[in-house]
């Protein structure tokens, strides 16, 4: 194989190594979403909050999967399996543009919805619920502390950091520095939004040249086995 072939084959040895990474950071980024939400989500009130985490988890597998298979292939100079990595790397991409241009268009939308969650969870005096939003995010009622004061009802432990919802808060100024657990719900999704769509724009551009590259590979691959063919 000739030179610029050999560099061609370096780079996108080199692309997939850091895919396998991005892949792993994917999965973990998942999981650790997944994680803050699974206290809250076995209320079995707010299970749609886990499509973006699984979404992003599945994703990090697949690039997982495929940059491994690629790495495979290119090792092995196999012209079916780089072009079989190469049409998996087209899908790949297909799946990331439609994830990050659906956060793209649905951010705002979607922020509303995880603040009328808690509106709403607050409102159905779902207060074991609320309990579980206090305990995970460091926030008290829905919009702060003065909420429970309104309905006559004293600041429950976790408002302090306890896990007795039941426990007495004897600092008054832990509770009443807290935040409402609408803004740090809003607020959490916010933060995770912003490294989804544009680490999904980046993964995108990333997987455009990758196929493009990987393309080139298989078709100069294809070349050198029927020069070899005609030579023998």
């Amino acid at each position: 194989m000739g030179c610029l072939s050999g560099i061609v084959n370096f780079i996108l040895y080199i692309v997939n190594i850091v895919f396998l990474i991005v892949g792993i950071l994917l999965i973990v980024l998942g999981s650790i979403m997944l994680s803050d939400l699974s206290h809250i989500n076995s209320t079995g009130d707010v299970t749609d909050t886990n499509t973006i985490p699984i979404c992003v988890t599945v994703l990090g597998g697949l690039i997982f999967v495929v940059s491994f298979f690629g790495c495979y292939g290119i090792f092995r100079q196999s012209v079916c399996m780089t072009g079989a990595y190469t049409s998996m790397v087209f899908v790949l991409f297909i799946l990331q543009l439609v994830l990050t241009c659906w956060v793209f268009v649905n951010r705002s939308a979607f922020l509303g919805d995880m603040s009328n969650l808690v509106n709403l969870l607050w409102n159905s005096q779902d207060y074991n619920a609320i309990g579980v939003l206090e305990e995970t995010f460091g926030c008290c009622g829905d919009t702060g502390y003065t909420n429970y004061n309104n309905i006559g009802l004293s600041v429950p432990g976790t408002c302090c950091g306890y896990l007795d919802r039941q426990a007495t808060c004897s600092t008054p100024s832990v509770y009443q520095s807290r935040p409402g657990c609408n803004a740090k719900f809003e607020e959490f999704w916010n933060d995770n939004m912003d490294i989804i769509r544009w680490s999904g724009l980046g993964l995108c551009i990333f997987d455009l040249l990758v196929f493009l590259i990987a393309g080139a590979l298989t078709n100069c691959m294809r070349s050198q086995n029927a020069g070899r063919q005609v030579y023998a």
